[in-house]
């Protein structure tokens, strides 16, 4: 199933990223059939629908990854082509979301305890969305290149409350010995969120400036699609738990003798 859908994935992608419609209607007829049934066997039930619960969790996680990653393939390329800014400004500004990232994670840490899960997810997601809104904005030229990395930082912090958060809520409700599969699912659409993320997002950069549009106008293209990636997954979140389970599914299975120790 894992190599069907790597072979699917990669003839979409190469259908989605080619120029010439023959090839991408070619590559797009004969990659989806093969690889969307090794997903769906892949991936929980119910993931595809957003199902409530953990299905909800791992669909929102792919949006997330998809609208983050989408959208931050290009943010160099903003600063550099659109603003004429240098590659140190353009690794500023990646560098802010990634510092975010650890402190949202930092305090997602902290407040998953006593905290909303599906409030957090959806902050998280909520952060990300303006975060893209915010970048895009640095495309109108009367304002100030630093607030990329102001945005920025803002989706890198929304992703780091999000990302942890619905992890969180998948792996504590595998049951025992279904411990690696939830973590497969996760792992899973991480990495297609960002591969169809960064694939898409360089499709319409090629299409559109094909058809005679600006890059600016591409880049705002693509992050109007990321935005809307991300408030699908924000969609997805209310379908969420809010409190952990009372009984973990890991210990329900055990035999009453066995003592649970907390880790």
């Amino acid at each position: 199933m894992a190599i069907r859908l790597a072979i699917g994935t990669a003839l979409a992608l190469i259908g989605v990223e080619s120029h010439s419609i023959g090839l991408t209607a070619v590559c797009v007829l004969v990659g989806v059939p093969i690889g969307f049934p090794a997903l769906q066997r892949l991936l929980p039930v119910g993931t595809l629908r957003a199902e409530a619960g953990s299905p909800a969790a791992i669909a929102a996680l792919g949006l997330l990854n998809f609208a983050f990653f989408g959208a931050e393939a290009f943010v160099p390329l903003l600063l550099t082509t659109v603003r004429g800014q240098s590659a140190t400004v353009a690794g500023l500004a990646l560098t802010a979301a990634t510092l975010a990232w650890t402190a949202g994670a930092w305090l997602q840490a902290r407040l998953s305890l006593r905290r909303d899960r599906r409030r957090l997810s959806r902050t998280g997601l909520v952060f990300t969305a303006l975060g893209i809104a915010g970048t895009t904005s640095a495309l109108r030229p009367e304002l100030p290149v630093w607030i990329v990395a102001v945005a920025w930082g803002a989706a890198g912090l929304g992703i780091g409350l999000a990302y942890s958060t619905l992890t969180l809520i998948v792996l504590e409700r595998a049951t025992k010995g279904q411990e690696g599969a939830a973590a497969t699912a996760l792992q899973l659409a991480t990495v297609l969120g960002v591969a169809f993320g960064t694939g898409v997002g360089a499709a319409t950069l090629g299409l559109v400036t094909a058809a005679g549009e600006s890059q600016a106008f591409a880049i705002a293209s693509i992050d109007a699609l990321m935005g809307g990636a991300a408030a699908l997954g924000l969609v997805a979140t209310g379908r969420l738990p809010a409190r952990p389970p009372e009984t973990p599914p890991s210990a329900v299975a055990l035999p009453a003798s066995a003592p649970i120790h907390p880790v």
